[in-house]
């Protein structure tokens, strides 16, 4: 065998050894950018779900965005759904929206089969409870600004849990 055989071969090996790379590095920019996504899906998720379960929990910011809002109606009706007062309804509602919001980061960051028969079970469950249905059915910041796959994942859930 001659040198320029060897170096031939010793070429295409150099060449191969840099598409793998690249290749390589493709996928690992490819996974960086999708946990980074991510990370940013369930930090909004978390800031969304704080300022919620603060509202539920002040009675003061409850009535200011009640009536900044203009959500008196809404929470008039859910009150007497509920047997609760107009207030009560309100935080009641901000607080199902926490879980909704909470839920909604779950499943958008669930990647194993077992996380998502989880949550499957979870949302079968909790959203059966009347009041919890009744605020996911109503609430103006609960299917009207989900994403659309979770809120569709959520109807399909409750369609087959009302089967059962």
């Amino acid at each position: 065998m001659n040198w320029e055989a060897v170096g031939a071969i010793g070429d295409f090996v150099g060449a191969l050894a840099v598409i793998i790379t690249l290749a390589y590095l493709a996928i690992q920019v490819r996974h960086a950018r999708d946990a980074a996504a991510d990370t940013n899906r369930l930090e909004r998720s978390k800031g969304v779900r704080d300022i919620m379960l603060a509202t539920a929990l002040d009675r003061n910011f409850v009535e200011t965005l009640t009536k900044g809002l203009n959500l008196s109606d809404y929470y008039e009706k859910i009150g007497a759904e509920l047997s609760m007062s107009s207030d009560e309804a309100a935080s009641f509602d901000w607080a199902m929206l926490y879980w909704f919001w909470l839920h909604w980061g779950q499943y958008a960051s669930t990647t194993k089969a077992s996380d998502v028969e989880e949550l499957r079970n979870l949302i079968s469950i909790f959203y059966s409870n009347p009041g919890v249905r009744l605020c996911w059915d109503n609430s103006p910041w609960a299917k009207p600004v989900l994403e659309k796959d979770f809120v569709n994942f959520v109807e399909e859930i409750l369609v087959d849990s009302e089967r059962k």
